[in-house]
């Protein structure tokens, strides 16, 4: 279902060249700003995951708590998980999906990860 879902998608947003299938049930989603989304078929959901930017390093915790605040019950997220990379140095954004979703659904579900995505880099690069 996500392999119909991503080729709707690419045909609606005439982005056929922007998406890359790195293997069975993922593909890499290529916006503009360099945004790229991973998405991934789940055992039971499909998954959306990006690299927001890298992690602001002065006053770190003041703004790690910031990202805690925007996590809590999805209020500074749209319902998607801030996080870091394993290293600490980057914010990641990752969503889950029902695989019950049709394109509408999926399509909004992306939207709404981009700009969140965008917002996120531009708070973490205006971090001080």
């Amino acid at each position: 279902m996500l392999d119909s879902l991503i080729k709707q998608l690419g045909q609606d947003l005439d982005m056929d060249n922007s998406i890359q299938t790195t293997s069975e049930g993922k593909y890499t989603l290529s916006f503009e700003d360099d945004v790229k989304i991973e998405t991934e078929n789940l055992d039971e959901i499909y998954t959306l995951k990006s690299i927001i930017g890298p992690c602001p390093q002065k006053n770190k915790e003041a703004f790690l708590t910031r990202i805690m605040e925007a996590n809590l019950f999805g209020r500074g997220t749209r319902s998607n998980v801030i996080g870091l990379t394993i290293d600490e140095a980057f914010l990641t954004l990752t969503a889950e999906l029902s695989k019950s979703s049709h394109y509408k659904e999926f399509k909004e579900k992306l939207e709404d990860f981009v700009t969140i995505v965008d917002f996120w880099r531009n708070e973490a690069l205006n971090h001080h």
